[in-house]
């Protein structure tokens, strides 16, 4: 029980990636990039989980509006914000050695680009908040 309590929240950050994906219609990438490297910027932030969400609200309000639109996500994500950097990357590394399907998929979404370049600017400024 608590490895799938772990695999879903770790699914989250993909979750949030997918609805990134949808609700800012961002325009197809050239390049692949990898699961860990799509949320990396956010994996490895020391910010906590309100300078992120104010920083989504900033830098991304569709896709902070659908987060706080879905409260379950929202809650993760904000336990996921709880752990260290490390914590969060060992979890989603697991997650990814666990699910080589979602891994897969993730890394070969033509919106792959838009979405890391969404997380990156968030991770950017999440300090100033």
């Amino acid at each position: 029980m608590m490895s799938f309590v772990r695999n879903r929240r770790a699914g989250v950050f993909f979750g949030a990636g997918a609805v990134a994906a949808v609700a800012l219609a961002l325009a197809p990438a050239t390049a692949s990039a990898s699961p860990a490297d799509l949320v990396a910027p956010l994996l490895n932030s020391t910010c906590s989980f309100a300078q992120v969400d104010a920083a989504l609200h900033a830098k991304a309000p569709a896709l902070a509006s659908m987060l706080d639109q879905n409260p379950d996500t929202k809650a993760e994500l904000k336990a996921k914000f709880d752990q260290s950097p490390e914590q969060r990357k060992a979890e989603v590394d697991q997650y990814l050695a666990d699910n080589p399907d979602a891994a897969n998929q993730a890394a070969s979404d033509p919106r792959a680009g838009g979405i890391a370049a969404t997380i990156q600017q968030v991770a950017d400024v999440c300090n100033n908040y």
